[in-house]
């Protein structure tokens, strides 16, 4: 049986977005959703890797601890974004680092067993996939490369952007970003110091942005990328 919302999802995730309806139908029927509590581990490095990942609601990190134990966050992912699509293509087929809910948050599992069978049956379904990554690994050098053009301002409104995506827009217009409430985590994967994060994501606020408890609002899309230098491939829906 279809799951209309599983399939809606899918479709507009850019792993995706290329993927027949059919296919994307089909694919559905062999998810399921996946709720995690604040702080629970998804999986650990070096587990089976057994799915990858759309996340629906929430945030989750991906990160790696040292032998001293510091962590090191390799990357965020919010609503809309998938993950651990590498562990597929992985010799090994485990999965490279830790993944934990930062937030209450419900995932898609998409089993690996049956996307690697698709990629194996349909060649078209796997030029497309392959023509997904090699796009994603483009913007992935885009972004490092602009770690170092953008200010600390420039790169959260960015990162911001990022969630503009339709489902955040209210009836006015407004886009509507919900944050984890441990911000420090963000300021980590900007290469931001925490204590500054608050007064950089006040110098927004010409720019159309203003913080509500832990909700960003945006009233200025097209200003805010404008400020933050966003190239057409960076932006929202």
């Amino acid at each position: 049986m279809i799951n209309i919302k599983i399939a809606e999802i899918i479709k507009k995730t850019p792993l995706f977005q290329n993927i027949s309806q059919r296919d994307i139908e089909e694919l559905a029927t062999h998810c399921h959703q996946k709720n995690l509590s604040k702080g629970q581990e998804l999986f650990s490095m070096g587990d089976k890797a057994d799915s990858l990942y759309i996340v629906l609601k929430g945030w989750v990190k991906l990160y790696r601890t040292s032998k001293e134990g510091e962590e090191a966050i390799i990357n965020i992912f919010g609503p809309g974004e998938s993950f651990a699509e590498a562990a597929v293509f992985n010799d090994s087929h485990t999965y490279p680092v830790n993944a934990q809910a930062i937030e209450q948050s419900t995932l898609i599992d998409i089993p690996y067993g049956y996307f690697v069978r698709k990629i194996e049956d349909d060649k078209n379904f796997a030029l497309r996939i392959l023509g997904a990554i090699a796009s994603r690994q483009h913007y992935l050098v885009q972004q490092l490369e602009q770690v170092t053009t953008r200010s600390a301002t420039q790169r959260i409104g960015a990162f911001l952007l990022r969630f503009c995506i339709k489902e955040s827009q209210n009836k006015d217009g407004v886009w509507i970003v919900d944050l984890p409430y441990d911000k420090s985590v963000i300021s980590t994967r900007l290469n931001i110091k925490p204590e500054t994060f608050s007064r950089a994501l006040a110098k927004l606020e010409p720019y159309g942005v203003s913080i509500d408890k832990r909700q960003i609002i945006i009233t200025d899309k097209q200003g805010l990328m404008e400020y933050c230098d966003v190239p057409t491939y960076e932006r929202p829906c």
